[in-house]
């Protein structure tokens, strides 16, 4: 057991992040009816999932001060700007573009968040992401969405 420091490892920041999202999701859904679980009101499912990640990010930052772990490594801004980027891409196009053109164009522009990508994957990636989301949302579970503009 180490002694408790403020330099953390990668499970006390990751531990702090998901309490941070937890917290705000908390927030959010304040205002929210509960229900019970005969009776679920909209705030219901978040709640219990906001619980968890609040349970989960205590148990990693109580580890990453109690136990030696890695260190936290260079902090990468490509990355998290591409990857950002693409899910606001994905948000603004699913409704104008449909799901379709709004998946291949969420895994272009992710494509770019590393060095490491191959075009030939990502493309068939996007399209085998595509062709699911397709079948799951729009097929099986009927969401009322478009496929194409």
């Amino acid at each position: 057991m180490k002694s408790l420091s403020w330099r953390g490892n990668i499970d006390f920041y990751s531990g702090l992040l998901l309490v941070a999202v937890a917290g705000v999701a908390l927030l959010y859904i304040r205002t929210l009816a509960i229900g019970t679980v005969l009776q679920m009101g909209p705030g219901y499912f978040p709640l219990g999932l906001a619980l968890v990640l609040l349970g989960m990010g205590g148990c990693l930052v109580v580890k990453g001060m109690l136990v030696d772990g890695l260190p936290v490594g260079i902090f990468h801004l490509r990355p998290m700007f591409f990857i950002l980027l693409s899910f606001a891409a994905f948000g603004m196009l699913v409704e104008r573009a449909g799901l379709i053109l709004a998946i291949l164009a969420q895994v272009a522009i992710a494509h770019f968040a590393s060095c490491e990508a191959v075009a030939r994957q990502s493309i068939i990636t996007g399209i085998v992401l595509a062709a699911a989301c397709t079948v799951v949302f729009v097929w099986l579970l009927k969401i009322p969405v478009g496929l194409l503009p």
